[in-house]
């Protein structure tokens, strides 16, 4: 089973967090937001500015419009789509989707693709053979196996219904949630399945999911992935992720600000006053203004930074850790057509491989190039990430020949979480809190699960907050 669903976009800002370094509230200069500094084709008037246009920022821009509001969507990427990651085949012109693979087969996915006419189908995995082996050491295993009968588990998650909707937890919580996943694979006999759920369980790196609080992997391994698992995932008809992403950038138009990036902002209380942002893009410096403002991005302080962070919002974005998720697409690997590696080690508990390092190269739309996904504890450069690709395709190959690398995306900052004391504390209701202070409101996986579907449902029902009295 090859499937990956996240979305939402993955920003960074360089430079390290201290509240000494953040604007606790605005203190730039008033004369950055003065209209007078500004030639009239450089300030933007909209109802809603969004900042990020990954999927999810992308999906509420277009939502919006179509409720006749209007928009402008800031982009530091030069392109909409986020942790969609699309390359075009020079030699073929064929697509091959290397970052998210499929989506779930519900209506808020059905209607946005049929909203700009890109048929899905229903997703296939046929075709290809799998082999396990050590990464390490190029060695296969042909005496491994997986199961992917995840039945066990998601009884354990069908307890808790809400948890596919928010971040609403039961009271008390269960103590269950705050098990290391370890511990709950055999409280609750899952040895057997563990590796399987590892080959859905892509990015979750800090800590490594045997560590990991369960509550946070019930967050990734979701009833969606399950149900994905199942059957029920689709996949657009010219296997072309992008396509949608593209033609959503072209209605868009001058609504989009792509490599741009906030340099300030102004954000009061009071709700009359709107917002406005001071963007830096490639031709010069906007100033938009706007009634409210949707974020969508990671929202770690040093994203944040521009924003003028009060107090609680500064405490609350500071106390999320994050995993590093790389991917990419490499060829000349002297690997069959059809074939998939699976990283197993050997000396890890399940087999598990351990972490920073490969998950799987595996076959794609065009024969002979293959991806890759690659998860760290810690951020890396694409320089360390590209080296061990090779190394390990020549251990694979023995090799053979010499690879040549395609394409690589970084999709760091990924799964945001906390501590345990934090969520017993009530950090997710002081999280969600946030919705409308400042005229501001905020999606994206941090604020749900990095499941698309999932995140665009949730979008889709915040946005009538956003928008009331607009």
């Amino acid at each position: 089973m090859l499937l990956i669903t996240f979305c939402a976009i993955a920003t960074q800002l360089s430079g390290a967090a201290t509240a000494a370094s953040v604007h606790l509230e605005s203190r730039d200069s008033p004369d950055l937001f003065d209209t007078r500094r500004y030639a009239n084709r450089d300030i933007i008037r909209r109802d809603v500015a969004v900042v990020g246009g990954g999927q999810t920022g992308t999906y509420a821009a277009i939502n919006m419009r179509d409720r006749g509001q209007s928009v402008v969507v800031v982009e530091r990427a030069g392109r909409l789509g986020g942790h969609e990651a699309t390359y075009i085949d020079p030699a073929s012109g064929t697509p091959i989707d290397y970052g998210v693979q499929t989506y779930y087969n519900i209506s808020v996915v059905t209607d946005f693709f049929g909203r700009f006419n890109v048929p899905l189908r229903n997703y296939s995995f046929s075709g290809v053979t799998t082999s396990f082996a050590d990464f390490t050491t190029g060695n296969v295993l042909p005496n491994f196996s997986m199961n992917m009968s995840l039945g066990a588990y998601g009884a354990q998650l069908a307890r808790y219904p809400r948890l596919a909707y928010s971040w609403d937890l039961p009271s008390p919580i269960p103590d269950d949630f705050f098990l290391p996943f370890g511990e709950f694979i055999e409280k609750y006999n899952l040895q057997d399945i563990t590796y399987g759920m590892f080959t859905v369980l892509g990015g979750v790196a800090n800590p490594p999911p045997l560590e990991q609080l369960t509550i946070n992997i019930f967050k990734w391994l979701d009833q969606a992935y399950l149900d994905g698992i199942a059957g029920m995932s689709v996949v657009t008809e010219r296997r072309n992720n992008g396509e949608i992403y593209t033609l959503a950038t072209a209605e868009l138009g001058s609504d989009v600000l792509l490599s741009s990036t906030v340099t300030a902002a102004w954000r009061p209380r009071q709700r009359s006053q709107g917002v406005k942002l001071v963007v830096r893009t490639p031709t010069g410096n906007k100033l938009i203004i706007a009634s409210r403002l949707l974020v969508t991005i990671p929202p770690l302080v040093q994203n944040m930074r521009p924003f003028g962070l009060n107090r609680d919002e500064f405490d609350l974005f500071n106390r999320f850790n994050y995993s590093g998720y790389y991917v990419g697409l490499v060829n000349n690997t002297g690997f069959a057509n059809g074939q998939r590696f699976l990283n197993v080690d050997s000396d890890n508990p399940y087999g598990l491989p351990h972490l920073p390092g490969l998950y799987h190269f595996a076959p794609t739309s065009v024969n002979g190039t293959f991806l890759y996904w690659y998860g760290s504890p810690v951020e890396i450069s694409q320089q360390q990430v590209e080296a061990e690709v090779i190394a390990a395709v020549r251990r694979l190959n023995n090799g053979t020949t010499q690879p040549t690398l395609r394409t690589f995306s970084s999709h760091t900052p990924f799964k945001l979480v906390v501590e345990e004391d934090d969520i017993r504390s009530g950090f997710y209701e002081r999280l969600w809190d946030l919705q409308g202070r400042r005229n501001t409101w905020y999606t994206g996986a941090a604020f749900l699960s990095h499941n698309c579907g999932g995140l665009w449902n949730y979008t889709h029902h915040l946005l009538p907050e956003v928008v009331a009295g607009l």
